[in-house]
């Protein structure tokens, strides 16, 4: 019955194997400094973006550890109290972020903004690819009947550059857990019914509030629990098999119904 197929961007059609692409230290800052403190907060989160920072250096203990979900990480590195995430995230705890680490070194980039001790001290870019079989995938989607919509917590930039990769038109980005909650809430007021396949943490609410949850089994082990479902290959093309699966299983539990009503 499901018409929507809401995908989580990172891991789901994109591989979420992130790498660092650039490290820009602001001025008087020094590079292994900038580097030092983003890879220790980050050493400590599960996003994919994440694990890409604390691969730079490596990291030394945090104190006082927070993952802010959906925004970025805080602690205590070095006697610096420091902040990594969303420059806008960053921004709204006081710090002056240029407007140049809004969000996308490029198309293909997302920037996290590095602040300590309530100053500014440089931005980080990382990179993904997306999966090979996923543009594939999402067009027999739409052969399918349903429509794909993108639901990333990435910058608008980046969101658009991929979703145009793969055939997407409707996307949602820059947005929170409790946004891609909202969404898919939204999307079901519409009379929808709707699958929501994703990977992350950031995923679980909206994954167990959506009609469908399939989760990708490469994914987090908090995703996999909050769904109905599990790519265990954690490749979109099996979740097209799994609808024309289930598709065919209706249609023959119908039609041997219709023989066992006549005979």
């Amino acid at each position: 019955a499901v018409d929507t197929v809401v995908l989580d961007k990172t891991g789901t059609v994109t591989s979420g194997q992130m790498s660092v692409v650039s490290v820009e230290p602001a001025a008087g800052v020094p590079d292994g400094e900038l580097r030092l403190v983003a890879a220790s907060l980050e050493h400590a989160s599960e996003h994919p973006i994440a694990r890409a920072v604390a691969a730079l250096v490596e990291p030394v203990a945090v104190e006082s550890f927070e993952n802010h979900a959906g925004f970025g990480v805080s602690g205590v590195v070095d006697g610096r109290r420091a902040l990594v995430g969303r420059p806008a995230w960053v921004r709204e705890q006081g710090v002056d972020v240029p407007s140049t680490g809004s969000g996308t070194n490029g198309r293909d980039h997302t920037t996290v903004a590095v602040a300590w001790d309530g100053s500014f001290r440089g931005t980080i870019a990382v990179a993904d690819t997306i999966k090979p079989t996923s543009a594939k995938a999402i067009a027999d989607l739409g052969t399918l009947g349903l429509e794909p919509i993108l639901l990333t917590g990435d910058g608008r930039a980046v969101a658009d550059a991929v979703a145009a990769e793969v055939g997407i038109e409707r996307v949602f980005a820059d947005v929170t857990p409790a946004d891609k909650l909202q969404t898919v809430r939204d999307l079901q007021a519409e009379g929808r019914v709707v699958a929501m396949i994703g990977d992350g943490v950031n995923d679980a609410a909206a994954l167990a509030a959506a009609d469908l949850g399939i989760a990708m089994g490469t994914g987090t082990d908090v995703a996999i629990q909050a769904s109905d479902l599990t790519l265990v290959k954690g490749d979109l093309a099996t979740a097209v098999d799994a609808v024309r699966l289930s598709r065919a299983t209706l249609r023959t539990i119908r039609a041997n119904l219709a023989w066992a009503f006549g005979y």
